[in-house]
């Protein structure tokens, strides 16, 4: 799989008073909050701050943290309320005190939702990413397929087959952008037979692919660029926009995958946004540092046996004989492990932000 990152020096710059340097985190005014909050049922958080604010400088660096992490799905913005041209907006948002944080689940259409938890980067994390809206289907069975596209031909439809779990945080937030435009589907197809009924390869292990159905039409339409954010919305924007030949958009998706070749600046934004990822789900690595460094210069996969913290033990089913002579009230203690993660989980840092 192949990576498109956007790079911050194409965002604008933070407050120098209050963010650091290198922050993602994008300063906004009246005007421009306005202006974010139509922009395509967009899932975002919103800091309203003062530059004098000790508990706002404090909370800062965390923020940024998140930031980093869930670029590009979800932007986190700030308002400095200090400001005169911002006070009214702060205002209107019933700020009383600073910081005060906001998500907007769908931009203005739907009500904010205040965070009163701990100011932490991997609280954050998980308090935007598990309250984007469910705009899609989960279709279960395979069987279940059919009767979906069916049911919705006389729309745009686009099907995700996934061999993950759950479904892929930027699934959600594409299906949260396009609510109302196109019909989102996914379903899990972990041996690649649905993909088989459906007239394709089964895949390798962890391929994906994403199907467009056209108005009308029960054929699927596989989409071939990226599976990334901007490649897949730029995507969906052709189609929507009612000029484009699905076809031609396609090809050109599909070229952009073959050229694309990241700069080495790009390379360390993901390896940046991988590690911190990878902090934001389990908590920040207080105790890891390393093992974070390790994810940066490409050597997790060997970090936990050179480090002696070696991989969890299986769990194995004790023989039955064995069991038979255990006491029924007498259980086993299992041994103390250190909270590792393991390679598995190391991947969904790196799937969060792809399919």
């Amino acid at each position: 799989m192949r990576y498109l990152v956007g790079l911050p020096l194409l965002l604008p710059l933070v407050s120098a008073g209050v963010f650091p340097k290198d922050s993602l985190v994008q300063m906004l005014d009246a005007k421009s909050f306005k202006k974010a909050m139509k922009a395509n049922n967009e899932s975002s958080m919103v800091a309203f701050v003062a530059p004098w604010c000790g508990h706002c400088q404090r909370m800062a660096p965390e923020y940024s943290k998140a930031a980093l992490g869930l670029h590009p799905l979800i932007p986190f913005y700030a308002v400095d309320c200090d400001a005169d041209q911002n006070k009214r907006l702060c205002a209107e948002q019933g700020v009383q005190g600073f910081p005060t944080v906001k998500m907007f689940p769908r931009g203005d259409k739907e009500t904010p939702v205040t965070y009163e938890g701990e100011r932490s980067a991997s609280a954050f994390y998980y308090f935007v990413t598990r309250r984007i809206p469910p705009t899609f289907t989960k279709l279960y069975k395979t069987q279940d397929i059919l009767p979906w596209i069916e049911k919705t031909k006389d729309e745009k439809r686009t099907l995700l087959l996934t061999k993950d779990k759950k479904v892929p945080l930027l699934w959600k937030i594409l299906s949260n952008k396009y609510e109302g435009k196109i019909q989102f589907g996914t379903h899990r197809d972990r041996k690649g037979k649905s993909s088989v009924a459906l007239g394709f390869e089964a895949g390798e292990k962890k391929q994906s692919k994403v199907l467009f159905y056209s108005p009308g039409s029960t054929k699927p339409f596989r989409y071939e660029g990226l599976n990334k954010f901007e490649s897949l919305s730029k995507f969906f924007d052709a189609v929507l926009d009612g000029t484009a030949d699905l076809t031609v958009a396609n090809a050109e998706a599909k070229a952009e995958e073959e050229q694309y070749e990241p700069t080495e600046e790009e390379l360390e934004i993901q390896r940046k946004q991988e590690a911190q990822r990878m902090a934001l789900l389990h908590g920040g690595f207080a105790d890891l540092v390393d093992f974070e460094q390790a994810i940066l210069s490409g050597n997790a996969d060997s970090y936990h046996d050179t480090n002696g913290f070696g991989s969890p033990p299986p769990l194995k089913k004790k023989k039955k004989e064995e069991a038979a002579t255990e006491p029924v009230d007498s259980e086993p203690v299992a041994e103390k492990v250190e909270a590792v993660p393991t390679n598995e989980e190391s991947k969904v840092a790196k799937d969060e932000a792809e399919l």
